[in-house]
Parts: C-alpha cells; structure tokens; sequence
C-alpha cells in the first residue's frame, strides 16, 4: 500500500483483466489498442493501481529471457493522469524485476510520446538501439528479444541496467 493517494498495485489474474480494457481504450488507438487488449489477455504478469478497489492504472510485464525484463504496456485512465501513478507503477516494475535477478530492464515508447520518454528517463532508463543491445546478446538473441518486444518503426528502445 502506497501512501500516495492510498493506492494498491496488485497483481490481476489471467481471468480478471477484462475489467481493465477501457483503461487501454482511453490511452491507445488502433494498432496499439488492439495489439494492447491482446497482451493484455495472453502476458505473463499484469499489475494494477488501485483506488478504494477501482483500477485507474495497469503495466504489463515480460521476461525476454533469463536476467532481461520487459515493460510492455503502461496505461493510466484519463481521469487520474499527472497524479504520479504511471511513476509508481514503473517503480513496482522496477522492484519486481529486482526482486527477480533481472540485471536489466527493456521499454519502448512512441518517438512523440514526450511524457513516456521522460516518465522512462526519470527512473534511469536511456535509449539504446539494435546494434548496442547486439554487442551485448549477439545478434540472434537480439533478433529474437526485438520480436518479442514488437519493436516497430516510429518506437525509441529504452534500456536500463539494474545494479
């Protein structure tokens, strides 16, 4: 429990997530609407924030391979924007990968998507590219996380190590 606003971030069952779709249709369109209300029924690990028992946020997240997470979706509903909530979602992620040994932690937003960009930043992401995460992986292990990561064009990697 947060003291912030007397949030809760819990984990939401495969089975309970529908009640989180009209947060993703409030905060994406097309392609990323529809590909979101996907993951959203098929990934691994979703959190959500919750106020007096209502979701207002949620983040999904991924495990690419052993030690490497991905944060693959965050969406906060309009209604409770600009209220920190995105922030500690990501600083919920940030501790559940800690807390699994991920060493370190993969994001993608829009190149327009200023707010992602500097929510990502403020907890110490920066951007990377395929040929940086490459020298790391290999390039096959590379090829095979960007898949997994639906990178697409228009999209800026952010990449941070956790110590």
């Amino acid at each position: 429990m947060t003291a912030r606003e007397n949030l809760e971030i819990t984990d939401i069952p495969k089975g309970k997530r529908a009640g989180l779709e009209w947060i993703l249709e409030e905060s994406f369109e097309g392609w990323y609407l529809m590909h979101s209300k996907r993951t959203l029924r098929d990934i691994e690990l979703v959190r959500a924030a919750m106020a007096s028992g209502k979701p207002i946020g949620l983040i999904m997240l991924k495990m690419l391979m052993e030690n490497v997470g991905y944060v693959y979706y965050m969406a906060v509903a309009k209604a409770s924007r600009k209220k920190g909530i995105g922030k500690l979602l990501l600083e919920d992620a940030l501790r559940h990968f800690n807390d699994s040994r991920v060493k370190e932690v993969f994001a993608s937003v829009e190149e327009d998507n200023k707010p992602s960009e500097a929510l990502f930043a403020s907890e110490g992401f920066t951007p990377t590219s395929f040929k940086e995460v490459s020298k790391k992986h290999g390039s096959l292990h590379t090829v095979n996380m960007y898949r997994e990561m639906l990178v697409v064009p228009g999209e800026v990697l952010l990449r941070k190590p956790i110590p």
